[in-house]
């Protein structure tokens, strides 16, 4: 059991304060994170001295934010994570002290809070986690005891919430992983003894699950990196001996092939940060002779091209952290004068542009945490007076200006977690202690931290 909660900690990233239990108190909670939107209401995990590490909700005033409930009564907490959204009801991994970590449902109030099943009976722990909805189901992995880790789903209810199929039997389970919604299926990988590690496909039922690649072929593992849905079909990121780490599609009838070997031959071209904009996926590769820059494909090998070498040469410019508002995509890149700062592309060579100095000179700002949030960009980025704080990049404007700084001066409040609650704007950032705490972005600019002592309702 002390090692599913540990495990549990570490899935959730929980922080751990500095401060003495008299701070903890007056701060009320501490530590928010996986925040999710469901019904108006943001629902997160969050710290407090007396009940421990629980279930939250605000409607972004301190008057309206709580305790959901203290589902494991006393200090220790029962640490929820993967919180999701489904069926207009929040879904998430959490340990009553009773029944180990299995999986649980909310409507926001302690009396709709419940345990979904006992998947693997007794104190013993299922460790639900990749929680992922796709159709209309609920796709989870969990180890009921006897099966390992394997695909389940759920509507919701005891009764439907079953394992999808034993894929490798025996007590170790083929651990599905990278669990990805294309339409009404879910693709996943997994491990069986025939083929190894590969990308599977399931629509929910036994005869439906099944393997739609074998990259390297036999028993010996791929290597998957990531999986993208585009379309009907699926981008994935896997390495074989002939071709490195390059880019595959796979579709639900098993139509698997290389899309275009980027750096030709067994060295990788190593593609990261898939992005989707409109039927192309954007990223970042290296082909051996212009570094790690921006590429897109829609698929094809011909379709499969170099966006733009900002940083012209061998040397590369290292766009990361991309993110999509309306039709243009951000990323953070350096160009070898300006340090890592904030790009933009529409897709084509002379659309691909610097969108701001934030850092002047050769600095660097290092945007990171890029979201788009209706027709802005919420990011973090560095500066000597402000540290790190919370930004914003207006697409219809391209406007670039700082929201708030939450840590007055130079310190850095690192904001992170942006979320739109109905006109506001959640997240997690420091206070001047260096705590992290849950703050609220009004839309006149006003930042306000959320902090409440109110019981469970």
């Amino acid at each position: 059991m002390r090692f599913e909660r540990a495990l549990l900690a570490v899935l959730i990233g929980v922080g751990i304060s500095s401060h003495g239990a008299a701070d903890e108190r007056k701060l009320s909670f501490a530590a928010p994170a996986g925040l999710t939107v469901v019904n108006d209401h943001l629902y997160f995990g969050a710290s407090d001295p007396d009940t421990g590490f629980e279930l939250w909700m605000s409607d972004g005033t301190e008057a309206g934010t709580r305790q959901v409930k203290d589902i494991r009564p006393g200090f220790r907490g029962s640490y929820p994570a993967f919180i999701t959204s489904f069926r207009d009801r929040v879904f998430f991994a959490a340990d009553d002290g009773a029944n180990g970590i299995e999986l649980w449902t909310t409507n926001g109030s302690a009396q709709g809070t419940a345990l979904v099943k006992d998947v693997q009976p007794g104190p013993n722990a299922s460790t639900p986690n990749s929680l992922t909805v796709a159709g209309d189901h609920l796709y989870f992995v969990a180890d009921d005891g006897q099966h390992g880790h394997e695909l389940w789903r759920t509507d919701g209810t005891a009764d439907a919430t079953s394992l999808v199929a034993d894929i490798s039997p025996g007590s170790a389970g083929s651990v599905p992983r990278h669990l990805t919604a294309a339409g009404n299926h879910l693709f996943f990988v997994a491990s069986d003894p025939a083929a190894g590690t590969e990308v599977w496909v399931t629509d929910g039922t036994p005869s439906g699950t099944r393997r739609v690649s074998d990259i390297n072929p036999g028993s010996s593992d791929t290597t998957v990196h990531s999986l993208t849905a585009l379309n009907d079909f699926l981008v994935v990121v896997a390495a074989d001996e002939a071709h490195g780490i390059e880019l595959w599609r796979t579709d639900a009838q098993a139509n698997t092939r290389l899309i275009k070997d980027i750096r030709p031959g067994p060295a990788a071209s190593r593609p990261r940060y898939l992005q989707r904009l409109n039927d192309r996926i954007y990223f970042q590769a290296d082909d051996g002779k212009h570094g790690f820059e921006l590429w897109r494909t829609d698929g094809t090998e011909r379709g499969t091209q170099l966006v733009k070498d900002i940083r012209p040469g061998v040397e590369s410019s290292l766009p990361s952290h991309l993110a999509v508002v309306d039709n243009v995509l951000f990323f953070a890149a350096m160009d070898g004068k300006h340090g890592v700062e904030l790009w933009q592309s529409d897709g084509t060579t002379s659309g691909t542009r610097l969108t701001g100095d934030i850092n002047a000179g050769t600095d660097s700002s290092s945007p990171g945490q890029l979201t788009a949030i209706g027709d802005a960009l919420y990011f973090a980025a560095g500066t000597p007076a402000h540290g790190w704080e919370l930004w914003s990049a207006n697409k219809r404007t391209q406007a670039l200006s700082m929201m708030t700084d939450v840590r007055a001066g130079k310190d850095s409040a690192y904001p992170h977690e942006f979320v739109a609650l109905g006109k506001h704007i959640a997240f997690v950032a420091d206070d001047d202690r260096g705590q992290a705490r849950l703050w609220i972005l009004k839309p006149n600019g006003e930042t306000s931290l959320l902090h409440s002592g109110t019981s469970a309702r």
